[in-house]
């Protein structure tokens, strides 16, 4: 039986990732980078200061990580502040699903992005338990972020369902052996690791789907 729900937040709960690319393509525009297409899906659900070392190395840009962390941070908030809301269809999920399962985030988001964010839509008011970057020792694709939630809101993994929309998310979680949810748009379906369910928008998740999902057979054992 299904006792907890867990959501990733970036491109889950939140509609941040169009914006997090229109800050970074800004970003490494002074850089003379233009970033492909198919590098994109590398970077969805990297913690903060692992999404810029990747960029670094991979783009042979020669600006110190803390400087450029500092910039691109500057204009994901500016992009934020734009015009950051919640993914649409996460309300009307939450409403379905308050009540009868306990509810936690999960996010790679650092510490003072996150507040900033919770600031302006509140989010902490969703979700019984919050765990965002920094606040364990090792961060997606690693388990323990996951492991953690289940602890504070006391369930087991065959008690939890998460859902996610990158490919570190979902790994974090398989590993953490709990019932998966994929939610493509985020990452190609192809390039996501197999999951006991996927949907293409927050309104296909349901009660009744997520109970079901305690019928369906494993896909992944310990594949961490």
């Amino acid at each position: 039986m299904i006792k907890a729900v867990i959501f990733d937040m970036d491109g889950v709960v939140v509609d941040s990732e169009p914006l997090y690319q229109q800050a970074e393509e800004r970003l490494f525009r002074e850089y003379n980078v233009t970033i492909p297409k198919d590098d994109w899906k590398l970077f969805r659900g990297c913690t903060e200061e692992r999404f810029y070392q990747l960029a670094r190395d991979r783009y042979g840009i020669t600006e110190p990580l803390d400087t450029l962390r500092q910039k691109g941070r500057r204009y994901v908030l500016s992009a934020f502040d734009a015009g950051l809301d919640f993914n649409e269809g996460f309300r009307e999920l939450h409403r379905r699903l308050v009540g009868r399962y306990r509810l936690g985030l999960v996010t790679s988001t650092p510490g003072e992005l996150f507040h900033w964010m919770d600031k302006r839509l509140g989010l902490k008011q969703y979700f019984q338990e919050v765990i965002y970057g920094g606040m364990t020792a090792n961060s997606k694709p690693h388990p323990e972020p996951y492991l953690e939630m289940m602890l504070r809101l006391d369930v087991m993994p065959e008690e939890s369902a998460v859902v996610e929309d990158s490919v570190h998310g979902l790994t974090s979680a398989l590993a953490a052996g709990t019932w998966t949810i994929a939610l493509t748009g985020s990452v190609p379906l192809e390039d996501l690791p197999p999951s006991h369910a996927v949907v293409d928008s927050l309104g296909e998740i349901s009660p009744a789907m997520i109970e079901g999902l305690g019928d369906v057979s494993r896909l992944c054992e310990g594949c961490f």
